[in-house]
C-alpha cells in the first residue's frame, strides 16, 4: 500500500506530457475545419471541439471512445468487447443498432459501428461536432460527427520516421511504427509522396473470471494503412489509402451486481478483421473546388458469448458477420457570385450487405428453465400429472439474416452575409431502402408422457422477407453575428438516425414459436405469456428524428483566452428504445416507442500563456444535461418523466500543462500536467432505481524531450476510483461492468 501511494505521489510531482503552447483543443483563429463545412471553427455555428496531436499524447488517447473523458456532454463507455460502441450525446443514444454519432476518417463515413472502436496512430486532429449535422452528413449523425484526420505524405516536406513502444499495467505493451516520404519535393508543381504505417497492441487484461480463474479481458489488435498521395496536375489532388485492422480478444467482463463476482461457465471473445481501401479527389480552381470520395468497407467479424453470465449451463451465441459497404461522396463549392452570398452542393450514395449468422444454443439447463417450464406451466393446469419432455441434449436455434441497406441523398448549403452577420439555409433529402431476409429454424425431440413413451421431432421454421423505404428531409436554419471579440449564433435543425430491422429479438420470437408447434402437434392451443414477441413484424422499427434549437457563442475577451458556451433544446420523436421481454428470455427488441425532451449547457474554456523559457495552457470544460421521457410505455411499466437512462447529467474535464525548455543540448524540454474528469449521475434503467453517482478521474505524467526522443512516464484513475461503466438485467439477473482501476505506464516516442 504505501509503494503505491508512493508512486501516485511521485506521478503528481512530476506530473504529465508536455505539449508546447501553440497546440491546443482548439486551434487558432487562422486554422480552417477539416470537416465537410470548410470554415474556420471559431465561425461555425454550432461547437465544435478539436483535439490536436499533443493533446492525444499528452491524455493517452488511444481510442475515439476515450475522447469522452477530453468532451463535454460526451459518453463513450468502454465495455463489452470492441463491437460495443454504444454513444450517448447530450441526451440521445441507443445501446444496439444505429449509432446518433456519425465517424468519418480521411473523408470516408465509418459504415458500421462495430469498426468505431479502433486504434489511433498518426493522427493530426480530430473534430467533434456536437448537435444534428443532417445537412452535410445525413443519417445517424443527429448528435454529431467526429472527423479524423491522420496524417498524409504531402503534408510534410521531407521524409518522417514515427516510432512508438509502450508498456504498462496489466503487461499491456503497444508497439507502432510508420514511414513517409516525398518523392518529388512538396513545392513542386506536381509532387508524390507515399507513406505505410503499422501497429500492434497487446494486453493480458483487468478483469478475472472466477469460475475459470482466468484474466477475461486479454486483446489483441494489429494493424495499419498504406496512402499514395499526388498531384498529378496543379488543380487536382490524388489520395488512396488502405487501412486494415484485426482484432482478438476476450470480452464481456460482466459481473453480478449482487456478489461483484464475474463468474460463467461459456467462452466469451470478439475477432474482427476490417479492410478498407479508398480514394480521395479534390480539385480547385478559380474558385471551384470538387471533392470526391469512394471507399469499398469490408468487415469479418465473430462473436462468441455465454448469454446468461452465470455458472449455470443456459444458452450460448455464435455470431458472425460477413459485411460489404461501399460509398461516394461529392461535394461542390463554386466562386461567390456577389460578395453577399456564396455556396456548396453535395451527393451521397451508399449500398451495405451484410450476411449475419446468429444461432443460440440452448443447453440442457436451458431447455429445462426457458422452454419446459413455460410449456408444461401451462398444460399441468390442465393436466396435473403429465408433462412435456424433451430429449435434445442441447437445443440449437439457427437463425441467419440477410439484410440490405442502400440510399442516396442530395444536399444545399446557401450562406448570406449582411455586414456582420451571416445566415446559412440548408437542406437534404435522404432516401434509405432496407430489407431483411430472415431464416430461423430449430428441430425438437419431445413426448407428452400423457400420450405416448416415445419422442418425436417436430421441425419449427420461420421464413421470410421484410422491406422498406424511408424518405427523410432534413432543414437547417442558423444565424450568426460575427465581431472582433467572437460570434454569437442559433440555429434550429433537424437529425435523424436511420430505421431498420432488429435481429436479435428472434431467438426469443423462435422460442415461442416452438412452444406453441409443441402444442399444436398435440392437438392443443397454448397461451404464449406475451404474444408480442412472437411476431415477426416486430423486428422493425421507424426512422428516429428530432429537432435541436441551440444558442451560443464564440469568445475571445484577452489574448490567449478562448470560451465556447451554448444552451440546448432538443425534441425527439418516434425514439428508438431497447425493450426486454418479461422472464427468462434471450432476446431484446429495437421499437419506436417513446418520445423525449433534453435540455442543457455546456462551457469550454482555454487560455495559453508563454514568458521566457515557459509556457503553460488551462483547459477546462462542462456539460450539463436533463434527458426525461415525455412518454414512454414498454407493457410493463410508464415511465414518463423520468431520466433517459445511459446519459451522463454532468461532464466536467480539466487539463493544465506546464512546459520549461531546458536549451541544453542534449534534454530540451520538461513539460508537466494534470487532468482531472468527472461524470455522472448516469442512470442504468427505465425505473431510475439504479444509477452511478459522479465520480472523478484523476490522470498524471511528464514528458522528457530530446532531439528526436521523448519519453512519458503517465498514470491513470490514479486514486483508483472504484466505478462502473455499464449496467444491463437479463434473465431476471443484473449485471455490471467496473471501469477500469489504476494504471502506470511509460511511453517512448521518436521522430525523425
Amino acid at each position: 500500500m504505501r509503494t503505491k501511494v508512493l508512486l501516485i505521489c511521485c506521478l503528481w510531482v512530476i506530473a504529465m506530457h508536455g505539449i508546447e503552447m501553440t497546440d491546443s483543443v482548439w486551434l487558432p483563429e487562422v486554422e480552417v475545419s477539416i470537416s465537410r463545412i470548410s470554415e474556420r471553427t471559431d465561425r461555425q455555428p454550432q461547437q465544435t471541439s478539436v483535439i490536436d496531436t499533443r493533446l492525444i499524447e499528452a491524455t493517452q488517447v488511444t481510442s475515439p471512445k476515450d475522447l469522452s473523458l477530453l468532451v463535454p456532454n460526451i459518453y463513450m463507455p468502454d465495455y463489452g468487447s470492441a463491437m460495443t460502441s454504444s454513444i450517448y450525446i447530450r441526451g440521445l443514444g441507443s445501446r444496439i443498432n444505429e449509432p446518433v454519432m456519425g465517424m468519418v476518417v480521411d473523408g470516408v463515413p465509418m459504415m458500421d459501428k462495430n469498426l468505431y472502436d479502433h486504434v489511433l496512430q498518426d493522427v493530426k486532429r480530430i473534430e467533434l461536432l456536437r448537435g444534428p449535422q443532417g445537412t452535410f452528413y445525413g443519417r445517424n449523425s443527429p448528435g454529431g460527427v467526429m472527423e479524423i484526420r491522420t496524417m498524409q505524405p504531402l503534408d510534410i516536406t521531407t521524409y518522417t520516421i514515427r516510432g512508438l513502444v509502450s508498456y504498462g499495467s496489466a503487461n499491456t505493451v503497444q508497439a507502432q511504427a510508420s514511414y513517409y516520404d516525398v518523392l518529388s519535393p512538396a513545392k513542386a508543381s506536381h509532387p508524390f509522396g507515399w507513406g505505410v504505417a503499422l501497429r500492434y497492441r497487446r494486453t493480458d487484461g483487468f478483469f478475472r473470471n472466477e469460475y475459470t480463474g482466468r484474466l477475461i479481458d486479454h486483446a489483441q489488435q494489429a494493424g495499419g494503412r498504406i496512402v499514395l498521395d499526388g498531384r498529378p496536375t496543379d488543380e487536382w489532388r490524388l489520395t488512396g489509402t488502405v487501412y486494415t485492422d484485426w482484432t482478438s480478444q476476450g470480452a464481456f467482463p460482466y459481473a453480478s451486481a449482487e456478489t461483484g463476482k464475474i463468474a460463467y461457465n461459456r467462452p466469451s471473445s470478439y475477432e474482427r478483421l476490417a479492410i478498407l481501401p479508398s480514394l480521395r479527389a479534390e480539385y480547385l480552381h478559380e474558385g471551384w473546388r470538387l471533392l470526391m470520395m469512394v471507399s469499398y468497407q469490408l468487415l469479418r467479424d465473430e462473436m462468441i458469448m455465454d448469454q446468461d453470465y452465470t455458472t449455470a449451463d443456459i444458452f450460448t451465441l455464435r455470431q458472425t458477420q460477413r459485411q460489404h459497404s461501399g460509398t461516394f461522396d461529392a461535394l461542390l463549392q463554386g466562386p461567390q457570385p456577389c460578395t453577399w452570398y456564396d455556396w456548396q452542393v453535395g451527393a451521397n450514395a451508399f449500398v451495405k450487405f451484410n450476411h449475419l449468422s446468429a444461432p443460440v444454443t440452448f443447453m440442457r439447463e436451458g431447455i429445462e428453465q426457458l422452454i419446459l417450464s413455460n410449456a408444461n406451466k401451462g398444460i399441468q393446469t390442465v393436466f396435473p400429472s403429465d408433462s412435456i419432455e424433451i430429449s435434445n441434449p442441447t437445443l440449437p436455434i439457427p437463425s441467419t439474416f440477410d439484410l440490405l441497406n442502400a440510399g442516396g441523398a442530395l444536399f444545399h448549403q446557401s450562406r448570406f452575409h449582411f455586414g456582420k452577420w451571416h445566415i446559412r439555409a440548408g437542406v437534404r433529402l435522404d432516401m434509405e431502402h432496407v430489407r431483411m431476409d430472415y431464416l430461423s429454424t430449430a428441430d425438437v425431440n419431445y413426448r407428452f408422457t400423457l400420450l405416448t413413451s416415445l419422442f418425436k421431432t417436430i421441425h419449427t421454421e420461420i421464413r421470410g422477407t421484410k422491406a422498406a423505404t424511408y424518405v427523410q428531409a432534413l432543414p437547417k436554419l442558423s444565424v450568426a453575428y460575427e465581431d472582433s471579440w467572437g460570434t454569437l449564433y442559433g440555429y434550429a435543425a433537424k437529425g435523424y438516425k436511420a430505421g431498420g430491422y432488429n435481429p436479435q429479438i428472434f431467438s426469443t420470437i423462435t422460442q415461442n414459436q416452438v412452444m406453441t408447434d409443441l402444442a399444436a402437434d398435440m392437438g392443443m392451443h397454448l397461451k404464449i405469456a406475451d404474444p408480442m414477441f412472437s411476431d415477426v413484424s416486430i423486428t422493425s422499427y421507424r426512422p428516429e428524428k428530432d429537432w435541436t434549437f441551440e444558442l451560443g457563442g464564440h469568445f475571445s475577451p484577452a489574448e490567449g483566452l478562448k470560451i465556447d458556451v451554448d444552451v440546448f433544446h432538443m425534441q425527439c420523436y418516434d425514439q428508438q428504445v431497447t425493450i426486454f421481454p418479461n422472464g427468462k428470455t434471450t432476446g431484446r427488441l429495437m421499437a419506436n416507442a417513446a418520445r423525449s425532451r433534453m435540455w442543457g449547457t455546456e462551457t469550454a474554456l482555454q487560455y495559453r500563456w508563454a514568458k521566457d523559457r515557459w509556457s503553460g495552457m488551462l483547459v477546462g470544460t462542462y456539460g450539463f444535461t436533463d434527458a426525461r421521457f415525455i412518454s414512454f410505455n414498454d407493457g410493463m411499466g410508464d415511465y414518463s418523466g423520468n431520466y433517459i437512462p445511459y446519459s451522463p447529467q454532468h461532464t466536467a474535464h480539466l487539463f493544465v500543462s506546464a512546459a520549461y525548455e531546458v536549451g541544453k543540448k542534449g534534454l530540451q524540454s520538461i513539460a508537466l500536467s494534470l487532468k482531472a474528469d468527472g461524470m455522472g449521475r448516469i442512470y442504468w434503467n427505465e425505473q431510475n432505481n439504479c444509477s452511478q453517482p459522479f465520480y472523478g478521474l484523476l490522470g498524471a505524467s511528464v514528458d522528457l524531450a530530446w532531439k528526436y526522443i521523448s519519453l512519458q512516464l503517465w498514470g491513470r484513475n490514479l486514486t483508483a476510483t472504484r466505478y462502473d461503466v455499464f449496467y444491463f438485467r437479463s434473465m431476471g439477473n443484473d449485471f455490471l461492468q467496473r471501469g477500469k482501476p489504476l494504471e502506470l505506464g511509460a511511453t517512448l516516442r521518436i521522430e525523425i
